[in-house]
């Protein structure tokens, strides 16, 4: 047995107790600590950085680039990936490598028609009758208004029924296909029947918990998903899954944040999270497989075969501490990249009713595209999501505190004006202000239409390569300069061109111009947060000159709503999983030749018949948010 040793981690000031010889990545996850890592622990992201206070430990290199500057490294930099721990250690997290204070869109208040109440979980009030000719013979149980199949009664509940003096009501559920009595509920008690709708993103969760014989949403709360330390896409997930016992601890992960969310949602509600009857989730491909436990090796296969039926069990199976019979019900999948998320995003955006042609865009941490009408829907996905979140821009972020979400670039000086969430100084730049940072940047002849740095005199030479300096190190949170860099645009212009590409393909296979779209519902914190005209004037989505845009918010938990107060939008949903065809970008000859064509700002000439003239001042009201940086 390896010898135990203690780590501390400031200024969280949490301890761990680990074996001789763990990785400190490692380390930190057992301490329960959020810390950026998007390569899973491979060493090619370089957001892992921690600061060796004392302790021993050795070092070992695995990626051939270094992360880390030789003053970084003076300072005591170092990558928690590549430590192995020898001896009792004290480690400090730096601000830039924390997650914490993450905006997460929730937001089903005021928001929940969807067209009439039809849930799974229902109840009926109990009769019971005992033949008095025949005192020994078992009494006949009746539900009061209640049609359909005889439902299942477990005996544990029929034992109850029989022995109870006091007038009960049978909870019924229809979930599994069939009708079950959960439990009993006592006719004068007045306790709701209550379920919750949960979000289960990549990076983060966000639940609401409801009233199913009302649809009133009594609270909601948002969490960050734990799995954020094994990796930020879904990839390097289903690649983590791979070693022993990886899937086990995926599954255990995104369960742990569910129950975490689960309890901050019941307290706020004021209710006991065995009260909840049922749970409906909404979730990629990958996220769905991993909570249920399922190998998510095959995803990674072009044009893999996806069972597009929604996944059923009990919540308790799954490990979700709710009531101890309540099902888990998930939005079916479509294909590898395109979830349940997504078809909860056509259930709630109407796409799949209308008689105009309609366009769904879903940035999360994958991308996702959606087209169609009442008569057809057509989808693929894309690997765009992670940089239009911050991830894998050296001073990028996700969207919380210290994260910089507007920029406006003075068109005549290139100085940067900023916003930054919270208030605070900045740590580093998020997707909002990624956008208006790179469209500011053409805009002020910064960036040429290849996206390549020109010789504008505020772009600097450094070791790296060009760069354009947003924040100063003076005015950083993080003590070095915030900027942006010519592999960071490279990586951008990648992506841009990956998101336009996949809408260009849909164009082109349906016989479709920019000019036939009739509606564009942008899904998540893509639609709420982002400024729309700089998108398009960058080409990262084309001009539709004819189409009313709708940000329609986190369609993935409205979706997952819809399908939790209606059994009717539940069957809609699986409706929209089974007629959705999905075009794998990855082995589809077009997506080449308009991934090119979109590798120019803003892209292909057809696709942009009108463009967003000069970007709106920022109103009044924030610039007492905005510094000027120098």
């Amino acid at each position: 047995m390896r010898q135990e040793v203690t780590v501390i981690f400031h200024p969280l000031n949490r301890v761990a107790q680990v074996p001789v010889g763990t990785n400190l990545l490692s380390a930190l996850r057992c301490a329960g600590i959020m810390i950026e890592s998007i390569c899973g622990g491979k060493g090619e992201c370089g957001k892992c950085r921690v600061i060796i206070d004392s302790g021993d430990y050795t070092e070992q290199k695995l990626s051939h680039k270094s992360r880390l500057s030789p003053a970084e490294r003076d300072a005591g930099y170092r990558l928690a990936c590549e430590i192995t721990i020898a001896g009792a250690m004290e480690v400090t997290i730096p601000v830039e490598s924390r997650v914490e204070h993450a905006q997460i869109l929730c937001g089903l208040f005021g928001e929940c028609d969807c067209g009439g109440i039809n849930p799974s979980v229902v109840r009926y009030p109990l009769e019971i009758r005992s033949d008095p000719v025949m005192p020994f013979q078992k009494p006949s149980i009746r539900l009061v208004g209640y049609t359909g199949p005889r439902p299942v009664i477990p005996v544990r509940i029929y034992e109850t029924i029989t022995g109870q003096e006091t007038r009960m009501e049978a909870v019924i559920t229809r979930t599994n296909g069939y009708p079950e009595i959960l439990d009993l509920m006592e006719a004068d008690e007045g306790k709701p029947l209550l379920g919750l709708a949960l979000d289960l993103g990549t990076t983060t969760i966000a639940c609401a918990i409801v009233d199913l014989e009302t649809d009133i949403v009594l609270a909601e709360a948002t969490t960050l998903n734990t799995q954020i330390t094994y990796g930020e896409e879904v990839i390097t997930r289903i690649g983590f899954t791979r070693k022993d016992g990886g899937l086990f601890v995926l599954q255990e992960a995104a369960v742990k944040s569910i129950n975490a969310v689960i309890d901050s949602v019941t307290e706020s509600a004021g209710v006991q999270r065995e009260e909840v009857l049922e749970i409906c989730i909404g979730g990629n491909t990958v996220m769905t497989h991993l909570v249920a436990g399922l190998d998510p090796a095959y995803l990674e296969l072009a044009d893999a075969a996806v069972f597009r039926t929604p996944i059923i069990c009990k919540a308790a199976g799954l490990g979700i501490r709710i009531h101890p019979e309540a099902y888990c019900y998930c939005l079916p999948n479509v294909s590898r990249f395109v979830g349940g998320d997504a078809v909860g995003g056509v259930l709630i955006s109407g796409l799949h009713c209308s008689f105009e042609i309609s366009l769904f865009i879903d940035l999360g941490t994958n991308g996702e595209i959606i087209i169609g009408n009442r008569d057809w829907i057509a989808s693929v996905s894309c690997a765009s999501g992670p940089a239009f979140e911050g991830a894998g821009i050296s001073s990028g972020m996700r969207a919380m505190r210290g994260a910089i979400e507007r920029i406006r670039i003075d068109p005549g000086t290139g100085l940067a004006m900023i916003r930054v969430i919270g208030g605070t100084r900045p740590r580093g730049i998020c997707g909002s202000g990624l956008i208006d940072l790179v469209t500011g940047m053409f805009q002020a002849g910064i960036l040429d239409f290849k996206g390549k740095f020109t010789t504008h005199p505020r772009v600097r030479m450094s070791p790296g390569g060009a760069e354009y300096v947003v924040v100063g190190a003076e005015e950083s949170a993080t003590g070095r300069d915030i900027v942006i860099t010519q592999d960071d645009m490279d990586y951008f212009m990648d992506s841009k061109a990956a998101l336009s590409g996949g809408i260009g393909v849909l164009l082109k296979k349906y016989r479709l111009s920019v000019w036939d779209i009739r509606e564009i519902h942008l899904a998540g914190a893509f639609g709420a947060f982002v400024d729309i005209g700089n998108t398009v004037a960058f080409g990262i989505i084309p001009s539709f000159p004819n189409a009313v845009i709708h940000p329609v918010g986190n369609t993935s938990l409205k979706g997952a709503y819809a399908a939790l107060i209606s059994v009717d939008k539940r069957r809609e949903a699986e409706r929209i999983a089974q007629m959705m065809v999905y075009i794998d970008l990855l082995v589809d000859t077009d997506f080449i030749e308009e991934y090119t064509a979109a590798l120019f700002i803003p892209g292909r000439e057809e696709f942009f018949p009108v463009i967003p003239g000069e970007r709106r001042e920022l109103e009044l009201g924030e610039e007492r948010n905005i510094s000027k940086s120098r």
